[in-house]
């Protein structure tokens, strides 16, 4: 009788070493193509304040109005009887909103007042002020 010889089965591996290379490859594509939105806003010189609390930015909105009396809420230039609409429209979209001022110091009080009543009607009664800390 013939002796059959065993042949050892070939083993599988799979190739790591270009493996870092993908991974830098990767995270590269990903460094470059990544977008980050930065709220422009309107150039406004903040009022000074004695002492000043954080506001968490997760339930925010911002409202920026200039010396001109021209209202920015959140990067888009609005009218104040569109105020009311768009506020009402976020509130909706998220229940705890923050209406987040950030007026200039020399912007009328008439067109706050008028900004203040349309956030009443929308029903975001939570407001507040912001400034920079006295030095």
């Amino acid at each position: 009788m013939a002796k059959i010889k065993k042949t050892n089965k070939p083993e599988t591996m799979i190739p790591t070493a270009s493996m870092s290379d993908i991974a830098f490859l990767l995270l590269l594509f990903f460094m470059v193509s990544t977008v980050f939105v930065r709220e422009k806003g309107l150039p406004v010189s903040m009022p000074r304040a004695a002492s000043i609390e954080k506001i968490p930015r997760t339930h925010s909105s911002t409202i920026y109005v200039n010396r001109n009396g021209i209202i920015s809420i959140d990067d888009f230039i609005v009218s104040i009887p569109d105020v009311k609409w768009v506020m009402q429209k976020k509130l909706s979209e998220d229940f705890n909103l923050l209406a987040c001022f950030r007026t200039d110091r020399e912007t009328n009080y008439g067109i706050m007042s008028d900004i203040l009543n349309q956030l009443r009607e929308a029903n975001a009664l939570r407001v507040y002020f912001e400034a920079k800390l006295k030095r």
